[in-house]
């Protein structure tokens, strides 16, 4: 089973569990970067409610993700300070910073670069066993977006897309299903687990950054909670019943 995503940085999740669940994570790098999306930023938690982790780039028209340079403001330690204060209280941040650090100050300068390497360290400390590829070294070219997503799961070898509820709007499963590509939805919103977040006087926020769970439950503990999730859910997904 195999997912598609472009590549985001420090991730939720709805992703994280990929990393446990399916047998390849391609990361769809040669498509074109959307300002204001998850691709160079994502959310934690703090005293104060949510705040944003943001890695600034400089913008070019029509670059794409793969093309994408870190701007020379990006300060990582100034980023990591921002994430030790914010989970000061919890139990595991040494743990959480002691993956997350090598990879924010490796120097890179392009952000894929960065989300990749990034996500590379989070799947080892979370125990991962997937295969992590980028289109970008695929060669492939297909004009119609279906075909070229059935491409990425022929090169890879696989033949079942495990597909984010949002794609549900867009994605041709007949078509993929012509490819001899199955589709199994992917509703991790409406499923995402609670646990013990920092700040408990304030509501349990879902969708934050894994780096919000890791904190509070450490990386077994999060690897734990995600396999745990998978293995109830895949079942209804199989059998077409998930909603």
């Amino acid at each position: 089973m195999i997912y598609i995503e472009q590549p985001s940085f420090a991730p939720w999740l709805g992703f994280c569990e990929t990393l446990l669940g399916c047998d390849t994570v391609a990361f769809y790098d040669d498509v074109q970067y959307t300002q204001g999306g998850w691709q160079n930023r994502n959310r934690i938690k703090t005293a104060d409610g949510i705040a944003w982790l943001t890695v600034p780039v400089i913008r070019e028209t029509g670059q794409l993700i793969k093309d994408t340079r870190i701007a020379p403001s990006f300060d990582p330690d100034l980023m990591l300070r921002q994430i030790r204060l914010a989970y000061a209280r919890t139990t595991h941040i040494d743990e959480a910073l002691n993956v997350l650090r090598p990879a924010l100050t490796a120097g890179h300068t392009h952000l894929a670069d960065l989300n990749i390497s990034l996500i590379t360290a989070i799947a080892t400390a979370l125990g991962s066993q997937t295969r992590l590829l980028r289109t970008s070294q695929m060669k492939i070219t297909a004009d119609d977006k279906t075909e070229r997503l059935a491409r990425i799961c022929a090169t890879a070898g696989e033949h079942v897309l495990w597909a984010g509820s949002g794609t549900r709007e867009y994605l041709d499963t007949a078509e993929l299903e012509r490819h001899q590509v199955a589709v199994r939805w992917n509703e991790f919103t409406g499923r995402h687990p609670e646990y013990a977040q920092a700040w408990p006087r304030q509501q349990f926020l879902p969708g934050l950054s894994a780096i919000d769970a890791v904190c509070a439950l450490g990386w077994a503990g999060t690897a734990a909670l995600l396999r745990a999730s998978f293995a109830t859910y895949l079942p209804l997904a199989e059998k077409g019943s998930a909603t």
